[in-house]
């Protein structure tokens, strides 16, 4: 018999999933893209977020990653706007497929506070009664999650890991060619922290901490600060000291990759933080990197090891400087172990996250896993 399709067959089918966002962001940052082109490739249609396919269209899932900046971005009548007219797309989308919305909780509290307190209690509502499934980057990340919305406490929890970025940029520099090009030829230790500058990244302390100690050691801060006063304190705390080499601007890939390669560790002293990106850069870029034990940055050295990310408490200090520059002194294999940052796995458990959002019966345990549930 052909041309029939069992329960069994039809909950298996590909789905078509709307991402907000998909591929828009692509040259801002490789992971949504990534994600969406390894979900494609497992047979699903993937494509940014649409109000007006949520009215007409056919759509199994509608996922969300950083809904602060999607809806409480611009003007007030503009978020007012966004909330209502998702709020009504999503509502007929449910009634003519079934559509489910599943949303990725990157932080559970976003780093800059956007529009007025009456809107964000709106965003707030639409979140808590229309999530249909959590996915979290790290199983810390879902407690977390849970805990700052008991609402969606009971609502089916993915563990979805952000995947390397050996992908998505020419890592392949070698270190020598990017330390002569950038000047950093005299032996001493490279210290890097690169990316955009945000003020919870504790930039200026660093500089400090390398300014007030007697170590040889070269800082390298590349990236454009989030405002002028911002970079006026990085400026003030580095003085006229020779060994830290500033590169306050806009950093193209090319040169990300190269500052990384040229480095021997990267800093990243984060006053707080729940995932980071930039680690994960580093790590693809096969440089050690230093954290402190905030957020899911325990569960990044457990994935990768204990050679290649070192975990500190409290402040970034002359100390803990030191033990950096030991630690980073230490011989390691040229290339990072970043097998659990599997992008093909990771798409694959995002699809099964999906599927359970739709079909509740698929998922096994009500209660999906959680940081206790990883340790004995």
């Amino acid at each position: 018999m052909t041309g029939v399709r069992g329960p069994a067959a039809a909950a298996d089918r590909p789905l078509v999933i709307e991402a907000e966002p998909a591929f828009r962001t692509a040259h801002a940052n490789p992971y949504n893209a990534r994600l969406c082109t390894t979900i494609v490739g497992e047979g699903h249609t993937v494509r940014d977020l649409s109000y007006l396919r949520l009215f007409t269209g056919r759509i199994d899932i509608v996922h969300l990653h950083w809904p602060e900046l999607t809806f409480l971005t611009g003007r007030r009548w503009r978020v007012l706007a966004r909330l209502l007219l998702f709020r009504a797309g999503l509502r007929i989308a449910r009634l003519r497929n079934g559509t489910k919305l599943v949303w990725t909780v990157h932080n559970v509290a976003s780093h800059e506070q956007r529009s007025t307190p009456g809107l964000r209690a709106m965003h707030r509502r639409l979140l808590v009664e229309e999530v249909d499934a959590l996915l979290s980057l790290s199983a810390g990340g879902l407690d977390a999650a849970r805990a700052a919305y008991p609402e969606l406490a009971a609502k089916p929890g993915t563990v979805t890991p952000h995947g390397h970025y050996r992908l998505d940029y020419d890592l392949s520099v070698p270190r020598a060619e990017a330390r002569a090009e950038r000047g950093l030829e005299d032996g001493a230790p490279v210290v890097a922290s690169v990316g955009m500058i945000r003020s919870y990244k504790n930039i200026p302390e660093l500089v400090r901490t390398v300014v007030e100690s007697e170590h040889q050691v070269r800082l390298v801060v590349a990236g454009k600060p989030a405002g002028a006063p911002l970079a006026a304190e990085i400026a003030t705390a580095a003085g006229s000291d020779p060994r830290v080499l500033l590169d306050l601007a806009f950093q193209s890939d090319a040169a990300i990759v190269g500052w990384l390669r040229a480095a021997d560790v990267v800093v990243l002293p984060y006053r707080a933080i729940q995932n980071s990106g930039s680690a994960i850069l580093a790590l693809s870029a096969d440089r050690p990197v230093v954290v402190p034990a905030l957020g899911a940055m325990r569960e990044l050295q457990d994935q990768v090891g204990s050679e290649w990310v070192r975990c500190y408490e409290g402040d970034f200090d002359a100390a803990e400087l030191a033990r950096t520059l030991e630690w980073a002194a230490i011989p390691r294999p040229d290339r990072a172990p970043l097998d659990r940052l599997d992008w093909n796995a990771i798409a694959r458990s995002t699809v099964e996250a999906y599927r359970g959002a739709r079909d509740p019966a698929r998922v096994d345990d009500p209660q999906p896993e959680t940081s206790a549930s990883l340790n004995p």
